[in-house]
């Protein structure tokens, strides 16, 4: 009998409503002949370590249930890990990959299309920088970057971001890019033509899917998780008049007649450290250091759940 795992976050959805979810979601799937059972995390970034446990015991099926976040540890455990493949269960506050794939956002619906889709490998970004106990490597499925998105997650961070709701967010996002003024870094591009070229930025930013939600939704159009370049936006200085007119051309529609941002299909990127204050990375919305931050893309490097 196959077997599926589904690994969820206890911090994300509502108590009572995420246990009979995910519940619902198991049900579907046993009543395929798919033998399903339910772990919760131990802890942040203990998902990853959980599904390779899980793969290793012979679950051909890890399902992430939660935000980005929960399938941002879930694939650290299983990137390159070719006999297990991934599905996504919403249940958290940011689920663009769920959004991406067309998935509902009720947990069982969301099993339901997922058996009918079909397991495919696809690239991975991975992102090294700097951090506290030295350098770092993380895969991500949805973005990562550095600057202004960096900064804004280790704040929330700080403040304990599992306990804002996304209102909150987007205010404290609103406040902190129209209010500070981000030092400029150095990037170096390698275009996926073969050409390279050289930035100053107050903002790199790394997109794989084509809809990152709410307030950003605009800001990415066009990025595939199949695909096998990375879509880079870069948004050059001063932040305080590139950032307000990224949000305000995105919005709309008028990306052309922006001097201060430019997007580019890159096979990877470096960004140097600011001579001034640090610049903040993340990917997949979590904290990860700081730069300096080598950008690259994975081809096959992970077994995803997609539609035909």
């Amino acid at each position: 009998m196959p077997r599926a795992v589904l690994i969820f976050n206890p911090n994300a959805g509502r108590g009572g409503r995420r246990s009979v979810a995910l519940e619902r979601a198991a049900t579907v799937l046993r009543s395929e002949g798919i033998e399903a059972e339910i772990i919760a995390t131990l802890g942040p970034g203990t998902a990853g370590a959980q599904a390779r446990h899980a793969a290793d015991r012979g679950a051909e099926l890890i399902f992430a249930c939660g935000g980005d976040g929960t399938l941002h540890d879930v694939i650290q455990g299983l990137a390159q890990y070719p006999s297990a493949t991934v599905g996504v269960i919403p249940l958290g506050s940011a689920i663009a990959l769920a959004r991406h794939l067309g998935l509902s956002f009720d947990p069982a619906e969301a099993v339901r299309q997922q058996l009918r889709f079909e397991p495919r490998s696809i690239p991975l970004g991975r992102v090294t920088c700097e951090a506290p106990e030295g350098q770092r490597s993380r895969y991500f499925a949805v973005m990562a970057g550095a600057g202004p998105d960096g900064m804004l997650v280790y704040r929330l961070l700080a403040a304990g971001k599992r306990r804002l709701g996304r209102a909150i967010y987007y205010v404290r996002a609103a406040r902190l890019f129209l209010s500070e003024r981000f030092a400029a870094f150095h990037v170096n591009v390698a275009l996926a033509d073969g050409n390279s070229l050289e930035r100053e930025a107050v903002s790199a930013m790394a997109i794989r899917v084509g809809d990152l939600g709410g307030l950003f939704s605009p800001l990415a159009q066009g990025a595939s998780v199949v695909d096998e370049s990375l879509q880079l936006t870069l948004t050059t200085p001063p932040s305080h008049l590139a950032l307000p007119a990224w949000f305000a051309t995105s919005w709309t529609r008028m990306h052309r007649w922006n001097p201060y941002t430019e997007s580019l299909r890159v096979a990877a990127f470096t960004c140097s450290a600011a001579s001034e204050d640090r610049v903040h990375v993340q990917a997949d919305g979590e904290w990860i250091g700081t730069t300096p931050m080598h950008v690259e893309l994975v081809p096959d490097a992970l077994r995803l759940l997609m539609p035909r």
